[in-house]
């Protein structure tokens, strides 16, 4: 994914550094709060929950080959084993690609997640339907009476609730836990097909950056979805810049 200007952190990410610099990823002082380039300030308040439909046919769906994406649904969490990275190289700084190696040229068109890993693609696979599936979608009004406030998920008598942001988060967390470099990983700001201004965990591979996204059970090649990009953090830094 190609970064264009810097800009200014996103007000809800600032005011998490305050709170949480271990959710945050970066010190306060280097949060930058003010920018080149003028946005408007929303907030990330996406609540949609398209992704059920999914998940409840995947569920229901026959069984299918062990290599087949279907095998990587909901009724797979509970089976498929962590993937626990044996090196930091298996995972890239988002929006860093390394030297171009020279290849065949390929018959047939390869798609992007059959370059992954297929450990890599179980693991994120997981986090995404766990979280999805864990914690309940909840207005930041609701849960604390303010329009924009980015949080791990709040638990109210031993349930996870939040909107996007609170799900990337949580993705985030889960992922650093069960291995993953923190420089691997980044937020980022888009607005969707409906106009909603919404928050997305970024995992960057050498085949490219992927999607966990609470809208969707399955991560996504970040160029495949029907979004407008707005900004992004530079993964392991307090920089966020625009998408070019």
């Amino acid at each position: 994914m190609p970064r264009g200007e810097a800009v200014a952190a996103p007000p809800g990410f600032v005011d998490l550094c305050q709170r949480d610099e271990a959710s945050c990823g970066t010190p306060l002082a280097e949060v930058a709060t003010t920018s080149t380039l003028a946005l408007t300030t929303l907030s990330t308040s996406s609540l949609g929950r398209s992704w059920t439909l999914a998940l409840t046919a995947a569920t229901k769906a026959p069984q299918v080959e062990e290599d087949s994406a279907e095998t990587l649904g909901l009724a797979m969490v509970e089976t498929v084993k962590a993937y626990q990275p044996q090196a930091v190289e298996d995972f890239l700084p988002a929006g860093v690609a390394r030297e171009a190696v020279a290849a065949p040229v390929a018959l047939a068109p390869v798609s992007h997640a059959a370059q992954l890993d297929k450990t890599q693609l179980k693991l994120i696979t997981r986090v995404n339907l766990q979280v999805n599936r864990d914690v309940h979608s909840a207005s930041d009004f609701d849960l604390y009476g303010l329009n924009e406030f980015w949080s791990l998920p709040r638990v109210i008598d031993g349930k996870m609730y939040g909107d996007c942001e609170d799900y990337a988060l949580e993705k985030r967390r889960r992922l650093i836990a069960e291995g993953v470099p923190a420089e691997a990983l980044s937020m980022a700001v888009v607005v969707t097909h409906r106009g909603e201004r919404h928050a997305v965990l970024i995992v960057a591979f050498e085949a490219g950056d992927m999607v966990l996204d609470n809208l969707t059970p399955w991560p996504t090649p970040w160029a495949q979805l029907n979004y407008t990009w707005v900004e992004r953090q530079v993964a392991g830094s307090s920089t966020w810049t625009t998408i070019a």
